[in-house]
């Protein structure tokens, strides 16, 4: 995998931010092997898009340093984008902390415009674990015409430190989107601080008849030594539904 860190100006926060972004390129015993002095500039392949938001108190390097994730991207040809989300919950909390139109705006309109192996027309998906994945159930729920998938492990579907009336809950959301195929993988541990809380939310989800609901893992906690061992069956997951 190629991986780059991008600095750029962002209008969603009148400053500049960084996030890393991680390409499907040659490995080493493909380099040697390669005869073509023009590979990457004759190279017409688009991979999909994954976004990966991390949990609170976390930055873009922590999926990258915690989970196998940009190991089995290469291994499936997914192309991954790390954000920083700064304790924003990944939402417009403007007037320059705007952190949702951050992702739907500024970092995707300049990723599709600068890199030609990223494109519109390949599968995009947004995942994220504890506040990243309450900002990509968040996110998917309002761009389902957007985003393919959604993966979030132990999800903070309940956030205790964010008025909801301002944004609307996703219980609302879901209900938005009740009648339509989700494709959304939800998972937490039975030893999870949050689990109560969404054994609650996946009710919610039942009783409404919303075509999602958790995978429970037993004796799983709110770590990333879960998540990681979920990396796999997400990847599995993504490929199953086309990325």
């Amino acid at each position: 995998m190629a991986k780059l860190t991008i600095e750029i100006y962002a209008k969603a926060l009148a400053r500049r931010t960084t996030f890393d972004l991680v390409i499907p390129s040659l490995n080493l015993h493909g380099c040697l092997n390669n005869e073509n002095e023009h590979y990457y500039e004759n190279l017409e392949k688009t991979y999909p898009l994954v976004i990966f938001l991390h949990g609170f108190g976390d930055n873009a390097n922590a999926w990258q340093n915690n989970t196998q994730v940009i190991k089995l991207c290469e291994e499936n040809k997914i192309a991954a984008c790390f954000i920083n989300g700064d304790n924003k919950w990944y939402l417009n909390m403007g007037p320059i902390d705007d952190y949702y139109s951050l992702i739907e705006r500024d970092i995707l309109d300049y990723l599709y415009g600068n890199f030609r192996c990223l494109s519109r027309n390949m599968p995009l998906g947004i995942a994220g674990v504890s506040m990243g994945g309450y900002g990509a159930l968040y996110h998917y729920l309002n761009n389902t015409n957007k985003y393919q998938a959604c993966i979030a492990l132990s999800p903070a579907t309940k956030p205790d430190s964010l008025d909801e009336s301002k944004y609307g809950s996703l219980k609302d959301l879901f209900l938005v989107r009740k009648n339509d195929k989700l494709n959304i993988y939800l998972s937490v541990g039975t030893k999870d601080f949050i689990y109560n809380a969404s054994k609650e939310f996946d009710t919610f989800l039942s009783e409404n008849k919303i075509n999602v609901s958790y995978k429970i893992i037993e004796g799983a906690d709110h770590s990333w030594n879960t998540w990681n061992n979920q990396t796999l069956e997400v990847i599995n997951y993504l490929k199953k539904i086309g990325f």
